[in-house]
């Protein structure tokens, strides 16, 4: 499949997307033009038509020192900038190929680029569900005490993992 990746504009057909989840899915349908106003960059997948076949929003966030390991929080002030990966879905029609995963490094890639700008710690991801969860420790993530829905990794890992730059 080809795709190009397009911050989210009112050009794009989002009627169409279906990941399976409906909050997901209405969540980019109803309320994502409404998030980039607010502070939430949404971007989306592009497919043929100018359909929308995945979608990822980003936005800027704070973590409790205490909130992650040990290890992740030394010498980290009591709040740790970060970026939250607050939405990562996929359509229906286009899952279990390997595009998620694909997606995913756009997003952590668009996330590096805005840190280096920027600056932060870790990316936070909240997942939807336990599925959800072992797809980002399949890519690294660490699940944070007490919460395993939420995850993170450092920038400067996934930097690393990517070759590029960092800071």
């Amino acid at each position: 499949m080809t795709w190009t990746v397009e911050a989210l504009n009112d050009g794009h057909k989002l009627d169409g997307f279906d990941c399976g989840n409906d909050d997901i899915t209405a969540w980019l349908r109803h309320h994502a033009h409404h998030a980039v106003r607010q502070g939430t960059r949404t971007y989306v997948a592009v497919g043929s038509e100018n359909s929308v076949v995945g979608y990822f929003s980003l936005a800027p966030h704070l973590i409790e020192r205490n909130d992650v390991t040990r290890s992740l929080g030394r010498g980290a002030p009591r709040q740790i900038p970060a970026i939250l990966l607050a939405k990562l879905a996929i359509d229906r029609r286009t899952q279990g190929r390997g595009f998620g995963s694909e997606l995913l490094i756009v997003a952590l890639t668009t996330i590096i680029e805005a840190a280096r700008a920027a600056g932060g710690k870790l990316v936070v991801v909240d997942a939807i569900d336990e599925a959800a969860a072992e797809f980002y420790k399949r890519h690294d993530f660490i699940p944070v005490p007490h919460n395993q829905l939420r995850l993170v990794q450092k920038l400067s890992t996934i930097a690393a993992v990517l070759g590029v730059p960092w800071p």
